[in-house]
């Protein structure tokens, strides 16, 4: 057994086997932590706004040998024991099906608990538990959210080991005391705003009159399993300055920062009177007049208390470049209003805090800077799950957790991580077997049409786990998800109609079209949908395979083989062996190649149609969101990495070398990068030609 191995997964009183199944933790959870009720405020407190805190002293006769915190707050939760912070940042609670799981955080506070009178406290923040929507001008992510009937709930639980005795258990209950706190406004989309008059120093730490607080309320189970949560939580990173600040209007001031970055804010502030509000305005476009703009910039307050004042936020992150103030000014401006003072504004990076494991650097400052590019994205979508952006959606699109799978595991040590949005989709999956192009799903339904349910998209219910046991060799992800792998690949058997996968969004975002972007113009949407439908059934009969189910692995086969007659049937012109296509073959071929659904006498011509497609491109590759990683593979993995260099070296537009041209510091959502305030600047969905750098520039990949 890997002591490494041993030593990531240990938790504490947990008896924890080399890779665990989460049913046999959270039965082991459910047992041990029989101690903790679930609390919530009471009548008057924490009513959405302001965010709820708890607390609770309890005296030791001793300090204990070693001690734990385990804490599920729901919807996010910042904690500390005797005025110190368990996490640097207040984004603790993972998302997750909520109904299905509910997964805890364990801290050891051994070294911050002393002999006598101790204090825990937990503020907690909204998050996609709660999400209702935010005032009139505050931006949210369209469609229904999910809302509680409890918006904060708290079940907490202290284990000591004392140097000498009997273990001992502290758990939330009816004695803990509530009260309302100073973050007057969370909300996982519209902000967080502050109010420092509302502070109260101490609240946290033995000896704070509390009297004015109120005893909690009892409340209901929810209905999701308890279940530990096995990897890093979100990180903060060193603090990054303004680079530039300007005044573009009278009483506003633009802050400039140097990159693109998902981050919290952090001020600090001198002067004002008490109750004077600074208003930020946070986004990642702005105009030549030095203003934002665009359909998502976000809100947020600080009311001030007059006194020196360094504040971050606890539970809101956001992707951004660029801050915009009133009702402050910087240090060293003219301040004839006696307004607060800015003695500093910075961003402090957050994401979750995977180890990197791999780096990446040659001889061309192109590559390089593409990797840099990529990788800036990569960072910013790395929250609970693998996010698509994160501003504007802060969602799990799944054919992200896929496609970008491979690129992530070279860059970082994953493995944990892609388990736990392994889960996620387990837990999101229909009873009819159906996976919806978002996990979690908050709530399931909320997208119109195809936006709701793509073949191509919900394929990362099988490729997820498939690809973590190609990559890993453990078989336990194949156990845990066989199930939810054939489900859903049975599922587009029952949709499919004449042999065809249902139509959806197909090639998202392809280029080179010369129309707007968005689902697939050059590839049949039909075709796309198909090959992923052979794509999942190749996968599940290695899967059955590799779990010793020769049935399964000789249906699932066969299924393949039925895919691939009917996909020649109507894709494949019989007497030029091409395929049908809408003005570029790039896509259709890569994903043909790809899933193994054309003969093989035919593969090298397939190869040289996209190649000949190509060149008379100029080297400009067509392929979009779901595409390009099939494209990178089929030209690879057929020799033809000299070609790939030929498209990957250029710089003009619709080119990773045309985006760094730009300024920009991450990748962004569009080949072209639209910079029109719609989409995204930091979206790291085209960012596959991160797997050919390692994988074949580099030679590191794994046997198929």
């Amino acid at each position: 057994m890997n002591p490494a191995i041993m030593k990531r997964h240990t938790l504490s009183w947990l008896k924890i086997l080399l890779a665990p199944t989460l049913a046999a933790l959270a039965g082991a959870a459910a047992a041990e932590f029989d101690q903790a009720r679930w609390i919530a405020p009471p009548a008057g407190v924490g009513t959405n706004q302001p965010c709820p805190r708890f607390r609770k002293e309890f005296i030791l006769d001793r300090a204990p040998r070693r001690a734990w915190l385990r804490l599920a707050g729901l919807g996010d939760f910042d904690a500390r024991v005797n005025g110190q912070r368990l996490a640097d940042t207040g984004m603790n609670q993972p998302w997750s099906q909520y109904e299905k799981t509910l997964y805890y955080r364990e801290f050891d506070i051994t070294a911050r608990l002393t002999r006598g009178t101790n204090c825990v406290g937990v503020m907690l923040g909204n998050s996609f538990w709660n999400n209702p929507n935010p005032p009139p001008g505050r931006y949210n992510k369209h469609g229904p959210q999910r809302t509680a009937s409890e918006p904060f709930l708290l079940r907490a639980e202290i284990r000591f080991e004392p140097r000498r005795g009997t273990p001992g258990t502290l758990g939330s209950d009816e004695t803990w005391r509530a009260a309302d706190g100073p973050v007057v406004f969370s909300h996982i989309y519209a902000g967080e705003d502050f109010d420092a008059r509302l502070q109260e120093p101490g609240w946290d730490s033995a000896g704070f009159d509390d009297h004015a607080w109120q005893a909690v309320r009892l409340a209901g189970a929810p209905t999701g399993q308890l279940t530990p949560a096995l990897w890093p939580g979100i990180k903060a990173f060193p603090p990054e300055p303004a680079a530039s600040v300007r005044q573009p209007a009278p009483g506003v001031f633009l802050y400039s920062f140097p990159r693109n970055t998902a981050a919290q804010l952090r001020i600090t502030v001198t002067g004002g009177k008490a109750g004077d509000r600074i208003q930020f305005r946070c986004g990642e476009h702005k105009n030549a007049e030095d203003r934002l703009f665009g359909g998502y910039i976000v809100n947020s307050d600080l009311i001030t208390d007059g006194q020196p004042h360094t504040h971050q936020w606890l539970f809101f992150y956001l992707g951004m470049q660029f801050v915009e103030v009133t009702g402050a000014v910087p240090e060293g401006e003219a301040n004839p209003g006696n307004l607060p003072v800015i003695r500093r504004l910075e961003l402090v990076p957050v994401r979750a805090g995977l180890a990197e494991t791999g780096s990446f650097h040659c001889a061309s400052d192109l590559y390089n800077g593409t990797h840099q590019l990529i990788d800036a994205a990569m960072r910013a979508n790395m929250s609970w799950v693998l996010t698509d952006c994160p501003h504007r959606e802060k969602l799990g699109w799944l054919e992200c957790a896929y496609l970008l799978e491979p690129s992530f595991l070279y860059r970082y040590e994953g493995r944990d991580w892609f388990r736990k949005i392994a889960h996620d989709i387990r837990d999101a999956q229909e009873p009819s077997g159906r996976v919806l192009t978002v996990a979690p799903s908050y709530p399931a339904g909320r997208f119109p049409g195809a936006f709701n349910w793509t073949v191509e998209w919900g394929a990362a219910a099988v490729l997820v786990p498939w690809q973590h046991y190609q990559w890993f060799g453990d078989r336990q992800i194949l156990k845990d998800h066989f199930d939810l792998m054939r489900r859903f690949t049975d599922f587009i058997g029952r949709e499919a109609r004449d042999g065809l996968a249902p139509a959806g969004l197909g090639d998202w975002y392809d280029y080179g079209h010369g129309q707007p972007p968005g689902p697939s113009r050059f590839t049949p949407t039909e075709l796309s949908a198909t090959a992923t439908w052979g794509l999942c059934a190749e996968a599940v009969s290695r899967a059955a395979q590799a779990l010793g189910r020769p049935r399964d692995a000789r249906a699932y086969r066969e299924l393949h083989t039925q895919i691939a007659a009917d996909f020649r049937r109507h894709f494949q012109d019989p007497a030029t062996r091409k395929l049908r296509h809408h003005g570029s073959p790039q896509c259709a071929n890569a994903m043909a190649l790809c899933a193994s659904l054309v003969p093989p006498e035919d593969r090298a011509l397939l190869v040289a149609d996209i190649i000949a497609d190509l060149k008379q491109r100029d080297w400009q590759q067509t392929p979009g969101d779901v595409g390009h990683a099939y494209f990178i593979r089929a030209l690879a993995e057929a020799g033809r990495s000299d070609v790939l260099h030929r498209v990957y070296s250029r710089t003009g537009l619709g080119s990773y070398g045309g985006i760094l041209a730009k300024g920009l510091t991450a990748l962004p959502e569009t080949w072209d990068a639209m910079m029109d305030g719609c989409q995204s600047l930091n979206h790291c969905m085209l960012g596959h030609v991160m797997e050919w750098y390692y994988g074949y520039v580099g030679g590191i990949r794994q046997p198929p």
